[in-house]
This record gives C-alpha cells, sequence and structure tokens, in this order.
C-alpha cells in the first residue's frame, strides 16, 4: 500500500479537505482509504453526518476480538461520492502506526500490503510529537500544508530538519494561498521540495468538506485543478522515492529573509476578497461532494 500522510505545523490550512480531494483525485488506479489519525479530529463524521462509532472506535474493538486478522471494510464509511474513510472518534492509537489497529489498514488492501493507497490526515503535528513510529515514519510521503503568512514561513523552516529526518527526506510542501508569496519561494527559503500552489477558494471548500452543495462549482473550480496537479506531482515523488534513496536536504541559512510577494499586503486577509461572490447555499451532504470520487 502507497501511504501519503497531510500535516500541517499551525493554524488550520484545510488539511482534512485536502486529504479528500487529494484521494479523489489520485492518477492511478486502485482501492483506496482517507484515514482521520488526527487525535483532535473528527471533523469527516462532524461535516458529512457520519457517525464516530464506525471507524476507528469499532475497528479497535474488533482488533481485541481477533487480532490483526480482522477486516477494514466492516469499519469503513463512505463521503457522498463514495470515497471511503476511516473516521476518528474519541482517544485511540490514530498516529501510532504501530499499533494493530493500523497494522489492519496498511494491509487492507493485499496480502503483502502493496496495493491501494491509504491517505492519512495527520491535522496539525505539534512540536516535539514524539508517537514512534508514527504515519510520518512509514509514509513513501508526507506533504506539509502551508498556508501563504511569513509566521507560518519561518515555523516551517524552524521545523524542516525535524520533519526532514522524521521523514527520511520523503516529504514535501503544498502551499495554500499563493498571495503572499509562492510554494516555490516557502520551497526554497525552507529546503523542503514544492508540490505547488492551492488557491484559497472558501466556497469550492466548503463543497469539498460537507458544508455546501454545489457540485458543479467543486467540479470547475480551480481548487480541484490544483489539487490534480499535486497529486501528479505527488505520484511522481513517490515512484522516484521508491526507486532510489533520497537526499534529505539541507535547510537555508537562517539569515535568509521571508518570502513575500513586493507590494502584498500581509494585513488583508485572502477571505475578505471572496465576500460578496457568489451565493451561499444550504448544506445538503447527499450531493457535497459527488465529483470527489470521479
Amino acid at each position: 500500500m502507497t501511504v501519503i500522510s497531510l500535516l500541517s505545523l499551525k493554524g488550520a490550512p484545510g488539511v482534512t479537505t485536502l486529504s479528500c480531494l487529494l484521494a479523489a483525485v489520485w492518477p492511478e488506479p486502485g482501492p483506496l482509504v482517507v484515514v482521520e489519525a488526527d487525535p483532535s479530529g473528527g471533523d469527516l463524521a462532524a461535516r458529512f453526518g457520519l457517525t464516530s462509532t464506525i471507524g476507528w472506535s469499532s475497528l479497535s474493538a474488533a482488533v481485541r476480538r481477533s487480532g490483526e486478522a480482522t477486516r477494514l471494510d466492516p469499519h469503513l464509511q463512505r463521503l457522498p461520492g463514495g470515497l471511503p474513510v476511516l473516521v476518528s472518534g474519541s482517544g485511540g492509537p490514530f498516529d501510532a502506526a504501530s499499533s494493530p489497529e493500523s497494522g489492519v489498514v496498511r494491509s487492507a488492501f493485499g496480502p503483502d500490503g502493496d496495493a491501494g493507497l491509504a491517505v492519512v490526515d495527520l491535522g496539525r503535528v505539534p512540536v516535539g510529537a514524539d508517537a514512534a513510529p508514527g504515519w510520518m515514519e512509514c509514509s513513501d510521503l508526507s506533504i506539509l500544508v502551508v498556508r501563504d503568512d511569513p509566521s507560518a514561513a519561518l515555523h516551517v523552516r524552524a521545523r524542516a530538519a525535524e520533519l526532514l529526518d522524521r521523514t527520511g527526506g520523503a516529504l514535501g510542501v503544498l502551499l495554500v494561498g499563493g498571495v503572499a508569496f509562492r510554494c516555490r519561494e516557502l520551497a526554497e527559503f525552507a529546503g523542503l521540495p514544492p508540490l505547488g500552489d492551492v488557491p484559497f477558494d472558501p466556497p469550492s471548500a466548503a463543497v469539498a468538506s460537507g458544508r455546501s452543495a454545489s457540485g458543479r462549482r467543486l467540479a470547475r473550480s480551480r481548487l480541484l485543478v490544483a489539487m490534480r496537479r499535486a497529486a501528479r506531482l505527488a505520484a511522481t515523488r513517490v515512484a522516484v522515492i521508491d526507486g532510489a534513496d533520497v537526499d534529505a536536504g539541507t535547510v537555508v541559512s537562517p539569515d535568509a529573509a521571508v518570502p513575500v510577494a513586493p507590494g502584498a499586503d500581509l494585513l488583508r486577509s485572502p477571505m475578505a476578497s471572496s465576500r460578496g461572490r457568489g451565493r451561499r447555499v444550504a448544506p445538503d451532504p447527499q450531493d457535497a461532494v459527488q465529483e470527489m470520487a470521479g
């Protein structure tokens, strides 16, 4: 199984939403699952009206009864577009990739664990998080999701060496926004491989996260186009990593300037530019992400 982990370091840049979109547009065929492994998560159940009793909680109970012979399918739920998800509840071994429950996930699509895709939503990873080994350590690729604000850039650079060490260099950065600076600039600033820019698109993100029901908006959105591009880059990077030793890279010198586009208004929220555009549609979880699994 190919394992792709998504995480953030601060704020809420949309890791859960982007995890679902990445799985939905993954360019390679085969079975897949979105794994909610954020201990403070539970977002998918709340957003899409799913039950929290089927997921990690039921999987843990089944593993206690049957061990790692437990099948994953009975513990998955599906988003309206058909995307299978393993939702988190309260507590649990979410980030402990060495746990029996995680062993069931990693071997779900084949006896040797060599088929399928698991996109793991790690949420925000705090400083000193030391689940050993965690999903980051066993992922084929970890994707750091960052908003385009200078304080976030500084935070990324401060932790770049730690993240590269934990992932063995199997790491890429995805930038949300691209107004203050671009992903390429952040990557150079922090010494991390870039995976591209994702637009700050609240209406389309609302569809993808179950808060709005305009499926056509998502299907035609720049957000989905950008995620398809990022998915292709991620798949290519996984193939490169699988075929060669990875160079963990070198973090740039600490006196490098924070990447800020000339003339950018850093005090103006990108949200302000979206006000008054379009019409808010009443949430309908049954139609929310019809395009995501296609």
